[in-house]
């Protein structure tokens, strides 16, 4: 997700990126490291906010929906 308008960007993840959808002979550790250089990559680029969700966040008082909710606040 971005709004990019906002210099807000997001992902939502599931524990399946770290099973059954690794590449042939790669480790869950290696899925993790690629995943944070890639927000780094984001964070760089454009100066933004990085928020990430998983399932258990989807609603609305996680701490993702809080920061974001924050984020936009803020630009308002």
């Amino acid at each position: 997700m971005a709004w990019p308008e906002l210099g807000v960007y997001g992902e939502f993840d599931g524990k399946v990126k770290y099973g059954r959808l690794l590449k042939p002979g790669q480790d869950p550790g290696e899925a993790v490291f690629a995943e944070k250089r890639r927000e780094d990559e984001v964070r760089r680029a454009t100066g933004g906010t990085m928020i990430r969700w998983v399932w258990d966040e989807l609603h609305a008082a996680s701490e993702p929906t809080l920061q974001l909710r924050h984020c936009l606040k803020r630009s308002a």
